[in-house]
């Protein structure tokens, strides 16, 4: 997984020089946190943006590419991964939404986008998410603009809610702390909570854990796994009651489990619950 979080060569697929073009803030983000490695842009319109080339198609690329951003309309996502297999990519962050948590169409797209993944060996991040950050080079992908304030430290995040996790990580940075990688999860279909988890866990520069769930698909599994860090693991669990799990299905169609089997699972794993910010702050600290 260490691809995924420290590559030598991104393409943000779905740009253009269209001042409302929401693709061009995953590009500012990485131009402000001085990413690292090496930026290439992608469109079907072609042009020029921020000094860079657009190109329309990855396969036009002459370089390799290790990671590929994409948010394009949730119909186009499935040819755009094909041509990433065809380009040997084999890690994507889909930031689109369009898929499973709108309905049956959406479903067949996501099927879909399973599909084509699993032919070209693509591991992908979402789709439905605000993307990964790892600020220890810059790869800073999510296509809302991040507070410039962010700075480096020993705390990971990954959250079902993009959203929310970003505004967890505005209250990292009010408290004077660090961070060091962020991952909005979306719809979990080839990478979930429990592999980043287990990376998080092993990965040097991170020394606090910190998970926002809406909903456990397998409890086993995560609370497996957590059991082995011997970092700190603080869970912000949302969602109690049935109007979370409303919010949870929207989120990332994950369902709440019952809160009292939750909170003893917790305990058994050695995982701190929070229930509200003003706590989230106190424990991290």
């Amino acid at each position: 997984m260490r691809e995924l979080f420290y590559p030598n060569t991104v393409a943000v697929i779905g740009v253009s020089s269209s001042p409302t073009n929401i693709g061009r803030g995953i590009v500012f983000n990485l131009t402000v946190f001085n990413y690292q490695g090496i930026i290439y842009e992608v469109g079907p319109r072609g042009g020029v943006l921020a000094g860079r080339r657009i190109y329309t198609s990855v396969l036009d690329i002459p370089d390799h590419i290790d990671l590929a951003v994409i948010l394009t309309p949730a119909a186009t996502v499935p040819d755009i991964l094909d041509e990433c297999g065809q380009k040997g990519i084999h890690w994507a962050i889909v930031e689109s939404a369009g898929f499973r948590e709108y309905g049956e169409e959406g479903k067949k797209i996501e099927d879909e986008v399973v599909r084509v993944a699993e032919k070209s060996n693509i591991r992908l991040v979402g789709p439905n998410c605000i993307g990964v950050v790892n600020l220890e080079n810059g790869l800073c992908c999510p296509f809302t603009p991040l507070n410039r304030g962010l700075r480096l430290g020993d705390i990971s995040m990954i959250s079902q809610s993009g959203g929310v996790g970003m505004s967890i990580m505005n209250l990292i940075t009010n408290e004077g702390l660090g961070l060091n990688k962020f991952v909005s999860v979306g719809n979990m279909l080839n990478i979930e909570v429990e592999e980043i988890l287990s990376y998080f866990i092993e990965d040097p520069g991170t020394k606090y854990i910190l998970l926002y769930l809406e909903g456990i698909r397998d409890g086993r599994k995560l609370m497996e796994t957590a059991r082995k860090s011997p970092k700190p693991v603080i869970a912000f669990k949302a969602n109690i009651g049935q109007f979370g799990k409303n919010i949870a299905s929207s989120h990332t169609a994950a369902l709440s489990s019952n809160d009292r089997v939750v909170d003893a699972a917790f305990r058994q794993a050695g995982i701190l619950r929070v229930n509200d910010a003003t706590t989230l702050g106190n424990n991290l600290k």
